[in-house]
């Protein structure tokens, strides 16, 4: 029935029941595999209302200051311990 990435949060929606973000990754490859950014989101929200959803390319860098500054509020040590060395 499922199998596109589209339908994955309704596939596994326990899994974005505990997740504390959706991230669509390889963004820049949406156009290529014809993936439906909008569905995808929809399915989300479906399974998840208000879940925040952050859309990034490694590859050329769009939002992962976003997904970074997002990793540093859920562990605002991380970057302290790293810039000490510990």
């Amino acid at each position: 029935m499922y199998g596109a990435a589209e339908d994955k949060p309704l596939e596994y929606p326990t899994i974005f029941n505990s997740a504390d973000v959706a991230v669509i990754t390889k963004s820049d490859l949406a156009a290529p595999v014809e993936f439906d950014e909008l569905l995808a989101r929809r399915n989300i929200q479906a399974v998840r209302p208000g879940m925040q959803v952050l859309k990034l390319s490694a590859k050329t860098g769009e939002r992962m200051a976003d997904f970074l500054e997002f990793l540093e509020r859920l562990h605002p040590r991380s970057r302290l311990a790293a810039a000490v060395g510990t």
